[in-house]
């Protein structure tokens, strides 16, 4: 054999040296056709042992394989197959339940029965919580009665309320009534008590439901701290004492001490006995006493009997 040998020579000759299951373990890491080859090779080869030399050569030549293979930089990782692209039924189920429901908003309750039924039930009952009353009947009946679908339809029908979903997603969130509320309650109170009356008067008239929720967050158990002592002592004398010592127990530290600071000694006595029998309120029966403070707050500034300073 040369000094540089074959390498099925190579190979043919160190598997003549191994055990017979060590040299299968190695075939069967070769491919189909390298291992035919190399089996044929084997079946021609002497049974006599090969000479010291060419046992050398061989031997020689894998390890300078081996070393070669070493100092080779590693193979770059091949990278993962990049994941389909979702599905617009896969956009539709990761769509938030209020934004899908805006997205299906002037749709046929058919057409929106046929988007829902794509999702699962508890995710689909979300989405119809936030539809409009007359529409829920609707598409609860269609819903029961969709038949046979037309895969293509229904892949229409999905891809344009997906697009639409999209779009919505990528807007800006629109503040809900409570945070609108929350807003203009801010705003009121940032002017003075003259200016303020008048827009609380119209949006009584125009809706009293919303300017109750506005007038519970214009006014503030803290609003107590800008009430004059003299109309505070005169505002303490038409309170309940038992409604006044739940209001104070989720009250500032400042306000109680502005409360007990204008009341007589015996009065102080009664709320401080008041408070102890109480013990633990819960936060339900805090927030209703300091509901009752404020409305009394509110109805003695109308009155003109308190004026808080601004």
């Amino acid at each position: 054999m040369a000094d540089a040998p074959a390498a099925d020579d190579v190979v043919v000759l160190l598997l003549r040296l191994m055990p017979a299951p060590v040299g299968d373990a190695v075939l069967g890491r070769l491919s189909d056709d390298v291992a035919a080859r190399i089996r044929g090779r084997l079946t021609a080869a002497p049974p006599t042992p090969p000479p010291g030399t060419e046992i050398d050569a061989a031997l020689a030549h894998f390890f300078d394989l081996m070393r070669i293979s070493e100092r080779a930089p590693p193979k770059p990782a091949v990278p993962p197959p990049p994941p389909p692209p979702p599905t617009p039924t896969d956009v539709i189920r990761s769509l938030p339940a209020q934004t899908l429901a805006r997205a299906l908003d002037g749709e046929q309750p058919g057409t929106v029965a046929l988007v829902l039924s794509c999702l699962e039930p508890a995710a689909a009952g979300q989405v119809i919580q936030r539809m409009p009353l007359e529409l829920r009947s609707e598409v609860a009946i269609r819903m029961t009665k969709l038949g046979a679908r037309n895969p293509t339809l229904v892949d229409k029908l999905v891809t344009a309320v997906a697009e639409k979903g999209r779009r919505l997603r990528e807007l800006p969130q629109e503040p809900s009534q409570e945070e609108l509320i929350s807003n203009l309650a801010d705003m009121l109170r940032a002017v003075t008590r003259v200016e303020r009356l008048p827009v609380i008067k119209k949006l009584e008239a125009a809706d009293p439901e919303i300017a109750a929720k506005i007038t519970e967050k214009l006014y503030r158990i803290e609003d107590l701290l800008r009430i004059p002592d003299r109309q505070m002592q005169t505002l303490l004398g038409k309170l309940d004492v038992k409604t006044l010592a739940i209001a104070l127990k989720g009250a500032p530290p400042a306000v109680s001490q502005k409360v007990s600071g204008n009341m007589s000694s015996r009065s102080r006595e009664v709320l401080g006995d008041e408070s102890e029998l109480l013990g633990s309120v819960s936060a339900s029966r805090v927030k209703e006493a300091q509901a009752k403070v404020i409305a009394a707050v509110r109805k003695a500034e109308e009155d003109g009997e308190v004026t808080p300073e601004e």
